[in-house]
């Protein structure tokens, strides 16, 4: 009897109530998706995820979204939220001493990230929702970041993915450690330690090998649920980076960098599939050519071939919410139109940081990160109104316009 009565209790057990769900509309709805542009545009949002996205008289006339609240936000453009592919201000870095020797596999960001610290009110405000969170370039190896939101109250709200990419940097600053350090030892030096930390992963999945806190987050590399982003700049290095990260050790890699004339090397980054995430310096005057150049517009010629082009802004180097202001001078410069810098700050970098399942578009299944624009974001002359992350309003320009 009080088995049957047990059985029946689910039958009655009152049902859990659907989170309510929310129309936002705009004139302008970009989604960085197949529907790309959608003129007088609607976006249905349901606790912290997009449901729906189309034309509002579509959307509005669905008898599924009748009891939906509506908000009207006027002749304005609803974008997703930028996604940041270099971010040190996320936390304390003061804390996280990555130059204890040329290559820190162990060491993450993990432990002194900072939720709403004065650079993530300003990254919210800026239309950035999405950040990569990485060591310093102080050393080759600075060792593993986290994707994280911009915005939360705690750690566990703003985290996304742990690790969220191993921080390489192939040259330039690590050539100032200790009494000084050569390409040809630097070179050596990552790709041993990199050699080490795979083989430790397939030795330990066979049982060959203890449990080691210091290759432990190499696991995702191997299984390519992470990335590696490399401080990488001039052909050269650039070239090492593709070369030795993906060729030959076969990890997904992004160039995060790619300046001076890093652009030369477009064609084989397009071979091996290498995302590049230019920034910030964007010009530089081409000493083959006697002219003074667009960083991105040397990489976008290989666009067309395949290429995965975004932007970053190495925060603080340039102001986490500067990062649009990016790819307007990408565009400005030569590096295709406002819809190719649109996509270099959302859908892009969500690709190459292996998160465009959750943010860098709207599309139904993502997570809610929205920013409202008065106008083009590539155009410096727009500023945003509002931005939503996971499906909350995390900034409104009235309650205090930072910007």
């Amino acid at each position: 009897m009080i088995s049957l009565l047990l059985t029946l209790v689910p039958l009655f057990a009152p049902a859990q109530e659907q989170e309510p769900m929310t129309v936002l509309k705009a004139a302008k709805v970009f989604t960085a998706a197949e529907q790309d542009m959608i003129n007088n545009g609607a976006v249905v949002l349901q606790g912290q995820t997009i449901i729906a996205v189309g034309r509002a008289v579509d959307i509005l006339a669905d008898e599924s979204y009748a009891d939906a609240q509506v908000i009207d936000l006027g002749r304005n453009w609803l974008c997703p939220g930028a996604v940041e592919a270099h971010n040190h201000v996320a936390g304390s870095l003061r804390d996280l001493n990555d130059n204890v020797y040329l290559t820190n596999p162990g060491q993450q960001t993990h432990e002194v990230l900072e939720p709403e610290n004065p650079y993530l009110l300003d990254s919210v405000a800026g239309g950035i929702t999405s950040a990569l969170f990485i060591p310093g370039s102080g050393s080759n190896m600075g060792g593993f970041g986290m994707l994280v939101k911009t915005a939360g109250e705690t750690v566990e709200e703003m985290v996304v993915r742990a690790p969220g990419s191993l921080k390489v940097a192939q040259a330039g600053n690590p050539e100032r450690y200790g009494f000084g350090v050569g390409r040809a030892m630097m070179n050596w030096n990552t790709r041993d330690t990199l050699e080490k930390g795979i083989q430790w992963v397939h030795d330990y999945r066979a049982g060959k090998a203890p449990f080691n806190p210091m290759y432990e987050n190499f696991q995702g590399l191997v299984d390519k649920t992470v990335p590696v982003s490399v401080h990488t700049q001039i052909y050269q290095v650039v070239m090492q980076t593709i070369l030795m990260q993906k060729r030959d050790l076969g990890l997904d890699a992004f160039v995060d960098h790619g300046t001076f004339d890093g652009f030369k090397t477009g064609s084989l980054a397009v071979q091996y599939d290498v995302p590049v995430m230019n920034g910030p310096r964007q010009f530089w005057f081409d000493r083959s050519s006697a002219k003074i150049i667009g960083n991105a517009a040397g990489w976008y010629e290989q666009v067309p071939n395949g290429l995965l082009l975004g932007y970053n802004t190495d925060a603080p180097v340039i102001p986490q919410e500067e990062l649009p202001y990016q790819a307007a001078m990408g565009v400005r410069l030569g590096a295709g139109d406002s819809r190719d810098g649109l996509l270099g700050i959302t859908r892009h970098p969500a690709i190459a940081l292996k998160m465009d399942d959750i943010a860098g578009s709207i599309r139904p299944g993502l997570e809610a990160d929205l920013v409202l624009w008065t106008g083009n974001p590539v155009d410096p002359r727009s500023h945003v109104l509002k931005t939503w992350v996971r499906g909350e309003l995390v900034y409104d320009a009235q309650d205090g316009r930072r910007f």
